[in-house]
């Protein structure tokens, strides 16, 4: 009997020591951790995380707790920095142990089946290869006459359509990104020459922002960005009896996310599909996918190779419509700024064409205002998070192993020490820096580095410095073609731009302003008579070529 007591009270006090650690263990911030706000037992900070605008949150909490602070979801620690020398020091010099990808299984499962390469950890053969395919086709020495002459061509389309149906400006900006990401290697009749131009991910254009894949794209990836957002989905990673709970209490999490990966699964293999029977023709194969397929060093499977083209596609498409659209705002709210935009513009061009890439060294201010552009409302205000392979350890802080860590681009673009006006639309921050943000993200000197719009260490876009050509033609020749103003309220008065983070822009982890009206007219009959000349010359020369299959119709 004795011996039978002895083992009861045994189990009593393991059961007891495992309540007590439950209830002070976990949720509770290490002595090591840098500071953050007050946790509670079991869910740390949990409470706490706003559903809406959690950037806004995350630079409201920097204020608070420093440049770098933590917060605790659960056991899992999150480490936010919002300080350019501890960004350059741990995911730009340390990138090889900072570089790790944190589980999200609601996405990475059942959404992409684990082949989304943003999700991907840098060990994985799948993220290796495709890391390698993505600099050899989109690094600055592969991007030739033939890209650029697509980006000029979508460009010339886009000033058309703004035009012809100024109103659905923001719509005419989607097109473009997704035309000119998922355009491709055709054969163009030039002079009589066949001029071989190649292009991006599939050789597929989206001729209007109808266009039924375009449409369902759009969809997609807005139902993809809501569920990323955080406190969107159960934090099932970190409390994994989750997943036992039905999913109805939970908002129906599992089937919105088996939904949608199905949606995405349908519609990027139609797209593949194409790409594959184009094959089979004498058609060049030199778009991104095509790159894929012929690589002997990995053997893609299909569900693989469609998500690391839909990455390519998803990345191009949202980013720089957002930039654009943000650029229209700033105009209408800053018009000193559209003054010296036109100004050197006419110095250098004149009427009778409109700006290209060669122009980019003599229009300064249009770099200066791609820039300010991106630092003041980035499409991506926090970075994708990065997960630590291996315990830092910087200013007698520890970064553990295995913790979450979120750059804080917004707190990063408004930092008063680097900027004098961090709060307005200032293009003069970047007086003098004249190369583009490639020039800028791998210097020694972290103040010397432009914007955090692209990501950080190895994890930095891959797309970058054609992203760059297409922003700054898409900017210049906008600039070059049109008046850009705020409408007329009642009494004349130019209306004002909502400009507030939290109520004048979209939910997700890509951000843009929420619709607005701007009064966009061409600048004279001449240069109306420029735009349709360029546009039938793109037409003629480089859009023919194109087919235009049926995809994403019913999706």
């Amino acid at each position: 009997m004795t011996a039978y007591n002895n083992v009861t009270l045994s189990l009593w006090a393991l059961f007891g020591a495992l309540v007590l650690y439950l209830l002070t263990v976990p949720g509770r911030r290490g002595k090591h951790l840098p500071p953050g706000p007050p946790t509670l037992p079991i869910i740390g900070n949990l409470h706490q995380m706003p559903t809406r605008k959690g950037y806004l949150k995350l630079a409201e909490w920097a204020k608070q707790y420093g440049d770098m602070y933590s917060f605790k979801i659960g056991s899992t620690t999150t480490i936010v920095l919002s300080n350019r020398r501890l960004v350059k020091e741990i995911l730009e010099r340390r990138s090889v142990i900072s570089a790790g990808r944190p589980a999200v299984y609601g996405l990475e499962k059942l959404v992409f089946g684990g082949h989304f390469i943003l999700l991907q950890q840098p060990d994985a053969p799948m993220y290796r290869i495709s890391k390698k395919l993505l600099h050899q086709y989109f690094g600055e020495p592969a991007i030739d006459r033939s890209h650029l002459r697509i980006i000029n061509a979508e460009a010339t389309q886009l000033i058309r359509d703004l035009m012809v149906d100024p109103d659905n400006f923001p719509h005419h900006a989607h097109r473009y990104a997704n035309s000119f990401t998922m355009s491709t290697s055709e054969s163009v009749r030039t002079h009589g020459k066949n001029t071989p131009l190649k292009y991006l991910a599939y050789g597929i254009r989206t001729p209007s922002h109808d266009t039924p894949h375009l449409t369902a794209i759009t969809k997609i990836t807005a139902q993809a960005t809501s569920l990323i957002a955080p406190g969107r989905l159960p934090p099932v990673d970190v409390f994994p009896f989750l997943k036992l709970v039905p999913e109805r209490i939970l908002g129906n999490w599992v089937t919105l996310c088996t939904n949608l990966g199905k949606a995405s699964d349908k519609l990027y293999m139609y797209i593949l599909e194409s790409v594959i029977e184009r094959r089979k023709t004498k058609a060049p194969r030199d778009t991104f996918a095509d790159r894929c397929l012929d690589n002997k060093e990995y053997e893609f499977s299909l569900h693989e190779l469609m998500y690391l083209t839909g990455a390519v596609l998803d990345a191009g498409t949202d980013t720089t419509s957002s930039v654009l659209i943000t650029l229209i705002q700033m105009l209408c709210a800053y018009p000193d700024c559209l003054k010296r935009a036109h100004a050197e513009i006419d110095m250098v061009v004149g009427d009778e064409r409109t700006p290209v890439w060669d122009d980019f060294a003599k229009l300064p201010y249009i770099n200066q205002l791609m820039k300010e552009t991106q630092r003041i409302r980035p499409a991506t205000p926090i970075s994708f998070p990065h997960k630590v392979l291996e315990d830092i350890w910087i200013d007698g802080k520890l970064l553990p192993k295995g913790a979450t860590i979120i750059a804080n681009v917004t707190g990063l673009h408004s930092d008063p020490n680097k900027f004098k006006h961090p709060g307005e639309f200032h293009p003069d921050h970047y007086k003098g820096m004249q190369k583009l943000a490639q020039g800028y993200a791998n210097t020694a000197d972290e103040n010397k580095r432009d914007h955090y719009a692209y990501g950080f260490g190895r994890r930095i876009c891959a797309g970058m410095q054609i992203a760059e050509r297409s922003l700054f033609t898409t900017f210049s020749k906008v600039l070059w073609a049109f008046d850009i103003s705020a409408p007329k309220d009642a009494q004349g008065r130019p209306v004002a731009m909502n400009l507030d983070p939290m109520t004048g822009y979209t939910e997700g982890t890509i951000v843009m302003p929420k619709p607005f009206k701007a009064c966009i007219k061409v600048r004279s009959e001449r240069r109306r008579e420029t735009i349709l000349r360029e546009f039938e010359e793109a037409e003629n020369n480089v859009f023919a070529q194109f087919d235009l299959p049926k995809i994403g119709e019913g999706i």
